[in-house]
């Protein structure tokens, strides 16, 4: 038998798939050839579900820590248990944490924020991804908007301002390739080149920048075309448009390379791209470079580029830094009750320390321990709660700091509808299999605690509805449950162009570009390397099971540092911050800035893999987003 499911993982692609069971061989799943923007392939990431959903240390009873080991019990102790330990903080709900990550992404997802905001819990704000770039986009453009993704195909050039578009999105890199066999140019430009195995895409021509340094290339960039003059119809289309091309006037070329360590010849080929008045040109803006102190600006000045060159609201060109995923869904069903109060979630562990109160937290959806920064820290804070739950499947890092831990049904074991920050379809992904053992899925775990609290969440069936109650749906189908259960997608009535003839979000309808360039923050020359922590081609953030993570860390090095290190050849070494030290192996590897330590991200503390242990807790300039690639390291021989 087939069915047509959907990819949850935290992934632009949310890929359509298509999965086959019968009784005399194992089930398996592939791309779904009928969907306009997975067909027929998928990525090694959306394959492992099947693995994941058998694999034999996998959590599908509650556990109840009894010392430093767990025992198994019913759902009915575990969920009383919780209960009571609610029930006796509802008049100080502060001292409840709720903690929701994206390790799997849908509409019922949500439901246990839903539930603990009618209690009144804390809650967490930040990010650790997207929060930067998203805040960018709409003090750029009043909203945060991009052109459909078929648009790169009408491009003239694409600029790929490093996103890694083979691990991150492989549907972007097949629509690249077949952009570039039309005629179309590509440029990348990032502190990996795409020479080696860490290459981002195939391109033409690369240009290897700084760590964090974007902003100044397109500051440089900018001020080239502001030298030929901008034309007047752009600069009326900008609310401080006369007072950044002064500001701009005021910028040194010759800084701005230094800062970003481009050559003059390197920017002499950027700029023809962008004064180009007849090439559309289209920025890919990578998912990373948000990830330094200064994120949200290094966004801001390749959306400035974008404006100033006449790159936007037209076809073929734009700045593609994403968009939200809920956007397309009605989201009123979870409205009502509060959050007590919102702890910063890159600084948990902190933000835990000084709050002092904090009696019970609930984490789902994540391996917090695990995925966000000081990360032995976070281990420690959960030590001074009074009761620690966590949702998960495995036992993490997270999980093994739990007082109770409840089995999650994983994907295609639950119903779910969902939507990508790619593309403008929503996916329905269906609950193929019954979960496994007595796991549970979140909205079933949620809607049996509340009960036991004496609150009534929405029915899953009215939840789904109301989340498909939107013009951009309900205009195509009169009832969008029905269609996308039986088709598996549902398209929506969105427009291609974003901002066309460069009408924008803000209340003047006006775009706004940034009013400042900031330098580097000063580095302490005893740690004169970036570490960047970069995303990981088999595995979605740390959903990597125990067996694959047996070996050191790799570390991949240009030969150069290696040398200035005094590491011979690819050996045990370690990276080290001024909070600890991770073994790693070293790799040559000529493609990464000599400024550069780099190693995938995801693996687990308790197997020594986890770059967060060492990562100090940076905020970036915008929406209290993570820092993490402001991690300053040096290497020591082992």
């Amino acid at each position: 038998m087939e069915y047509i499911s959907a990819c949850t993982l935290d992934c632009p692609d949310c890929c359509s798939v298509i999965i086959t069971t019968d009784e005399t061989s194992p089930p398996t799943i592939k791309g779904n050839p009928a969907h306009p923007v997975t067909k027929g392939f998928t990525c090694q990431k959306a394959k492992h579900a099947l693995s994941r959903i058998a694999a034999p240390d996998r959590i599908t009873t509650p556990l109840l820590r009894e010392g430093s080991s767990f025992i198994e019990v019913s759902w009915e102790t575990a969920l009383t248990t919780i209960a009571r330990k609610i029930a006796s903080l509802q008049e100080s709900p502060e001292r409840m944490l709720h903690i929701r990550g994206y390790g799997f992404r849908g509409v019922l997802a949500d439901t246990s924020r839903y539930l603990f905001r009618q209690l009144g819990a804390s809650a967490t704000r930040g990010a650790l991804c997207d929060n930067a770039i998203m805040e960018a986009a709409e003090q750029d453009f009043g909203t945060i908007d991009q052109n459909n993704y078929t648009e790169l195909l009408n491009a003239d050039c694409i600029v790929n301002w490093g996103r890694d578009v083979l691990r991150s999105s492989i549907h972007t890199a097949a629509l690249l390739k077949e952009a570039r066999a039309n005629g179309c140019k590509m440029l990348s430009i990032s502190p990996v080149s795409s020479e080696e195995g860490m290459r981002i895409h195939v391109s033409d021509t690369h240009i290897q920048i700084r760590p964090g340094t974007d902003r100044f290339f397109a500051a440089a960039i900018i001020k080239r075309l502001v030298e030929g003059g901008i034309s007047d119809s752009i600069i009326d289309r900008i609310s401080n448009g006369s007072e950044f091309i002064d500001y701009i006037n005021t910028l040194n070329e010759t800084h701005l390379l230094q800062a970003c360590g481009a050559s003059k010849q390197q920017l002499d080929l950027a700029t023809e791209i962008f004064e180009n008045e007849n090439m559309a040109v289209s920025s890919i803006v990578g998912w990373g470079l948000q990830r330094y102190t200064y994120g949200g600006e290094n966004v801001r000045y390749i959306n400035a580029l974008c404006m100033l060159s006449g790159n936007v609201g037209k076809k073929g060109a734009g700045s593609y830094c994403g968009f939200c995923s809920n956007r397309n869904f009605n989201t009123a069903w979870r409205s009502g009750g509060r959050n007590a109060r919102k702890l910063l979630l890159p600084r948990l562990a902190d933000e835990i320390f000084e709050a002092g109160d904090i009696d019970f937290l609930w984490c789902e959806g994540t391996n917090i321990v695990n995925q966000a920064p000081d990360a032995a820290n976070i281990a420690k804070a959960f030590r001074t709660v009074g009761m620690v739950v966590v949702v998960d499947a495995f036992m993490t890092d997270t999980a093994k700091r739990a007082d109770i831990i409840l089995p999650c049904a994983l994907m295609h074991e639950r119903e779910e509808v969902l939507a990508s920050y790619y593309h403008s379809y929503v996916q329905y992904s269906a609950k193929v299999f019954d979960p496994a053992g007595e796991a549970r899925s979140t909205y079933d775990i949620a809607n049996d605690l509340a009960q036991r609290l004496g609150i009534t969440l929405p029915d899953k069936e009215d939840i789904l509805t109301q989340a498909l109650s939107t013009k951009v749906i309900t205009n195509l189908t009169p009832n969008p449950l029905q269609a996308i259960r039986s088709q598996g997608y549902l398209s929506t009535d969105r427009k291609d162009i974003a901002f066309e003839n460069m009408k924008f979000g803000h209340f003047d309808g006006k775009y706004c570009c940034p009013e400042a360039l900031h330098d580097e923050p000063e580095t302490n020359p005893n740690y004169p390397l970036s570490l960047q922590s970069l995303i990981n081609k088999e595995y979605e953030h740390s959903q990597i099971p125990e067996e694959a993570q047996q070996e050191v860390l790799s570390a991949y090095v240009h030969p150069e540092t290696l040398a200035r290190f005094n590491i011979a050849g690819e050996r045990q070494a370690y990276i080290v911050s001024p909070v600890g030290k991770l073994p790693v192996k070293t790799v040559h590897d000529s493609s990464v800035h000599p400024e550069s330590v780099v190693v995938r991200r995801g693996g687990w503390m308790m197997f020594n893999r986890c770059a967060n242990a060492i990562i100090e807790a940076h905020i970036t300039d915008l929406g209290e987003n993570a820092a993490f690639y402001s991690q300053k390291v040096r290497l020591e021989p082992m």
